[in-house]
């Protein structure tokens, strides 16, 4: 696609979301956790931005398997109820979110158990030196297209911990072959691609979306 219409190369973001939920997958796989988890009674994903969308994804699809309530905290503290009981997920792309900082260490204050996704900054060194669990994940994206390395190294931590059973490898698979797919279709430039004839009904156009 030509630069002049997508400068930030979106476009390669989301022709490679396919090949990022299978290395995000991978990156699940491998997670070995160094700390036990007991009687966990909540869970909070303190999380801004694309890195918080994780834990939204994570929260709708993941429900009716949950048996404890799970949401997401976009701010600099957590609930009052936080307590030993509750799980925080700090999910931070950069590392370096002021808001999660200050999340991470009200969690930390009101003795939380505490895990990290992170590609590293001041969360991931705080993560690591404190002895939490951290999932590192890779850098170089913008952090609104990293949703794949949000969510299902998320579910995959939930499934080590023991919150979920293991679930996510029946259909993952099938959706990143779907996915595959359907990029080939809807990256042809003619009229008979959808996308294609949408996006030229709408360039240098505002859309309103309701």
């Amino acid at each position: 696609m030509e630069k002049r219409i997508d400068p930030e190369d979106m476009f390669k973001s989301i022709w490679e979301f396919p090949d990022n939920l299978n290395e995000a997958f991978e990156l699940g796989n491998s997670i070995i956790l160094k700390n036990t988890y007991s009687d966990i009674k909540n869970i909070v994903v303190a999380g801004m931005g694309g890195s918080a969308i994780g834990g939204d994804v994570l929260a709708s699809l993941e429900s009716a398997k949950l048996n404890i309530p799970l949401i997401v905290c976009r701010g600099y503290t957590l609930p009052n109820w936080v307590s030993d009981k509750t799980l925080v997920i700090c999910s931070s792309y950069s590392g370096n979110t002021e808001e999660t900082l200050c999340s991470l260490d009200d969690a930390i204050n009101k003795k939380a158990q505490i895990c990290g996704i992170t590609t590293g900054g001041k969360i991931g060194q705080k993560i690591n030196d404190l002895g939490y669990d951290l999932v590192k994940i890779p850098s170089g994206l913008q952090p609104r297209a990293a949703l794949a390395f949000s969510f299902v190294p998320m579910t995959k931590l939930l499934e080590k911990i023991g919150i979920l059973k293991p679930g996510i490898n029946k259909w993952l698979k099938s959706l990143i072959i779907n996915l595959e797919e359907k990029r080939k279709i809807y990256s042809e430039e003619n009229s008979q691609n959808p996308v294609y004839y949408l996006s030229e009904k709408i360039y240098k156009k505002i859309p309103i979306i309701y």
